[in-house]
């Protein structure tokens, strides 16, 4: 009887609640993106406060680091925040099982990362991260797959660190699958031809090559697959946070270039002789904005700079950094929703335009340092100074995506250098010099430290802090004739973008740090 009754009471409640809620309005239980957005904002906020309370209360009894009398890092905390390859190492990539020398590329390589140091956070972790699978990627044999990973945001570290463990594993799953569908129908061929199946026929080995656009298609899913994976796992904070994410694949001899973010990977190029030269971004004359016609714009990416005399060494871009500066990503954003400003522009100080001016990526240096960023329309978060990443699932809903840019190259003898490194080395250093320094080195190891070193001493040039720094350097040697043509198709895939002529330089927060001291040098 008494059960009856309570069964009654809780049915009674329940139809109560379920009257309830179908009187809710749909659009009150569906949130809005700018109200999802506002949840998450919410959401990162309350776990930044639980994370600082918890680095506060781990680093409590950590000393803080020795610094010098200018207060910068002494060259033992410098060490201590090093860490990488110790020297280089040697692998054979390329078609191993064709037996043509043509087809196999000699690589040494190295990697080494620094983290950064923020005065005001003098313990905050390194948000770098690196991958390095030097052989047999995918159970590809002449097979590789080298990666970087540069966090930003609160969990910046923990998604640049779920990147690293996650990317490579979506693509290698990928590529089997696909290799081993190509692999079942070249059996079922031989099977209706009436012919043996070869020796060892479902080894991994003796798998058919994926063709460059296959491979490509691979690179985009596990990209994507990746995001979302990272947008699922719940020990991951992607909300305000995400990470770059910039790599090379080797496979059948060609290299595979996957950029999301403004890391980068360049490739240094050795002319040989009979190559035309001529001017591009790097020597061409500096003109007054709308003064440059369409024809003389195009015809400056036409070749390769006036400097690639035989012999020398130039640095072609593999990867275009996608940031608010281009116009195509700006396009791209606005469609999605974003409204595109610096935080000048946003706070009133600078007035508002899409007036840019001319800066070519990997050659000038962002003088300014206040760049336009991606903000939602009516409020101001999540001010990305990007317009693609892995996470970030705020920026998600106005256009900032993981879908990476691609570009697949033949390895030729001309490609003796590869750097892939993230925006730490290249914020204060060109393409150009990167490669110049590689090309002063006798092994990646060696280049690898001087990148760190020259990167640092930019960094305490410029600015009270430095970044972390990361970068992954390959040696190439491959006897394959060079594509010229392709080299110039590499260059013309450069995106030129507006930077006013007027501007007002980052002002130096530091002495300039170089042999024999001397006065800073202002870069207006």
């Amino acid at each position: 009887m008494g059960c009856s009754s309570s069964k009654a009471a809780e049915l009674g409640e329940t139809e109560r609640i379920m009257n309830g809620r179908r009187g809710i309005d749909k659009s009150e239980r569906i949130h809005s993106k700018s109200e999802r957005a506002r949840l998450a904002i919410a959401r990162a906020k309350i776990a930044a406060k639980a994370d600082a309370a918890a680095a506060q209360d781990r680093n409590k009894d950590r000393p803080p680091p020795k610094l010098n009398a200018a207060g910068q890092l002494m060259a033992e905390e410098v060490a201590k925040r090093t860490s990488g390859s110790v020297e280089a190492k040697d692998v054979i990539l390329g078609e191993l099982k064709s037996g043509d020398d043509e087809g196999i590329v000699h690589v040494r390589y190295a990697a080494m990362t620094q983290r950064g140091y923020y005065p005001d956070k003098p313990h905050k972790e390194n948000q770098d991260a690196y991958y390095v699978c030097p052989s047999k990627f995918a159970s590809g044999e002449g097979d590789a797959f080298f990666a970087v990973f540069d966090g930003h945001g609160d969990r910046g570290h923990d998604c640049a660190i779920y990147a690293k463990r996650k990317l490579h594993a979506c693509l290698a799953q990928i590529i089997k699958k696909k290799r081993a569908a190509a692999n079942a129908a070249r059996l079922r061929e031989m099977e209706a031809r009436g012919e043996a199946k070869p020796k060892n026929a479902f080894h991994p080995s003796s798998w058919p090559y994926l063709d460059a656009k296959e491979y490509e298609e691979a690179c985009r899913m596990a990209h994507l697959q990746c995001n979302k994976a990272m947008h699922d796992e719940r020990r991951v904070k992607d909300s305000m946070s995400g990470t770059t994410a910039i790599s090379v694949g080797f496979h059948a001899g060609r290299m595979t270039v996957s950029n999301v973010g403004d890391s980068r990977a360049v490739l240094g190029y050795r002319v040989e002789d009979g190559v035309d030269s001529g001017a591009t971004p790097a020597e061409e004359e500096k003109v007054e904005i709308g003064e440059e016609t369409n024809s003389e714009h195009k015809s400056n990416h036409s070749s390769l700079p006036q400097s690639a005399t035989s012999g020398s060494i130039v640095a072609i871009p593999l990867s275009e950094d996608q940031t608010p500066y281009r116009k195509d990503e700006r396009e791209r954003l606005k469609k999605a929703g974003a409204r595109i400003c610096s935080i000048d522009q946003m706070e009133g100080i600078a007035p508002m335009h899409e007036d840019w001016g001319e800066v070519d990526l990997g050659v000038d240096i962002d003088e300014e340092g206040d760049p336009p960023r991606v903000w939602c329309r009516d409020h101001d978060y999540p001010g990305t100074a990007f317009s693609r990443s892995l996470g970030d699932t705020v920026g998600e809903d106005i256009g900032v995506s993981a879908e990476p840019e691609i570009v697949t190259k033949d390895i030729t003898r001309g490609d003796e250098f590869l750097v892939i490194a993230s925006d730490g080395i290249f914020e204060f250093l060109t393409n150009q010099r990167v490669i110049d320094i590689c090309a002063e080195c006798n092994d990646p190891q060696h280049a690898c430290a001087r990148l760190l070193e020259e990167s640092y001493k930019q960094w305490l040039n410029y600015e009270l802090r430095t970044d972390d720094i990361t970068c992954i350097v390959l040696f190439l040697q491959s006897s394959k004739a060079n594509d010229v043509e392709a080299i110039r198709g590499l260059m013309n895939k450069k995106h030129r973008i507006k930077k006013q002529k007027t501007k007002v330089g980052r002002e130096l927060s530091m002495p300039d740090v170089t042999e024999g001291g001397g006065e800073p040098q202002s870069r207006i």
